[in-house]
């Protein structure tokens, strides 16, 4: 965490969302905040500890001060306390005006308040090194996640990552979201190559054991019991390959890989709308099916 300096400019980030938004919510923030000389602050008083989601970038080893749910509580009754109206100036609030990458991003005036999701790469990319050690998962230590990674350990061995969940549950997800089939899995595994072991992340073992087509050795993690997201994001990254759904947590799994050298396979739709405009979600080497 950076100490405070009322003397350097500030780019606030608003957080939301799960770990994979998270993520390319600080990149975006902690790259134009090294740009410009300025200080990073995340606000993460989206995350009420009664909601589902929660704030995970405080697991990793961040440069910036965090402002949560419980800190703005405090000051809100800490006013009433003393009888006083709260009255705070907000810097102005840059909102991310579309989906595919905004260039005017990057010249903003500071102060400023980032409010979006910024899913480009070309966000971060003058400090995309920097991002990934920052962004590194933390190793696990749950032997189910040792024992996966030495399986990953193999030159040709893939990450592969379903999501399914709320993309099958919720309506209103699967009116927004493709649903990745398995004839896309079986069209991508021949993309990578090899004949590498294959290690399945997914949120659905059940389907993943059931559909996913058996041309390579495959293992799948969670058969020991229940995973973190995080333990989940460190496996990935271990892979020497990478098939990915059209997920952000998957995206990361992939880009945070511990090689530089392997092949990274993308659904080519991520959304049921056109109302989105992924040109410039994946980096250009990778592959799409």
């Amino acid at each position: 965490m950076v100490s405070a300096n009322s003397n350097v400019p500030c780019v606030t980030v608003r957080t939301s969302g799960g770990l994979g938004n998270q993520l390319f919510q600080y990149a975006v923030g902690r790259s134009l905040a090294i740009t410009r000389g300025a200080k990073l602050v995340l606000d993460a008083t989206f995350y009420d500890p009664r909601r589902h989601r929660r704030f995970e970038l405080d697991q990793f080893p961040i440069e910036a001060e965090v402002r949560n749910y419980s800190q703005n509580c405090r000051i809100v009754r800490q006013a009433k306390a003393f009888g006083k109206k709260l009255f705070r100036v907000d810097p102005p609030e840059y909102r991310e005006p579309h989906f595919h990458f905004d260039p005017s991003l990057l010249a903003v005036r500071l102060p400023v308040v980032l409010a979006g999701y910024f899913q480009s790469p070309r966000y971060f990319e003058l400090h995309a090194d920097l991002i990934r050690r920052e962004l590194a998962p933390p190793q696990p230590l749950d032997a189910e996640s040792l024992e996966l990674a030495e399986v990953l350990c193999h030159q040709d061995s893939v990450a592969l990552h379903v999501r399914r969940g709320d993309y099958v549950s919720n309506p209103k997800a699967r009116e927004t979201f493709y649903e990745c089939s398995a004839k896309y899995y079986q069209d991508a595994l021949q993309r990578v190559p090899g004949n590498g072991p294959v290690v399945v992340v997914s949120d659905d073992i059940s389907w993943a054991r059931e559909n996913l087509p058996r041309t390579r050795p495959m293992h799948f993690a969670g058969e020991k019991g229940a995973r973190s997201g995080l333990a989940d994001l460190w496996l990935m990254a271990q892979g020497k390959h990478h098939i990915i759904a059209n997920s952000t947590f998957s995206w990361w799994g992939a880009w945070l890989s511990t090689t530089c050298t392997g092949t990274t396979v993308a659904p080519r739709h991520w959304f049921r709308t056109s109302k989105y405009d992924t040109r410039d979600l994946l980096p250009k080497e990778w592959s799409c099916v």
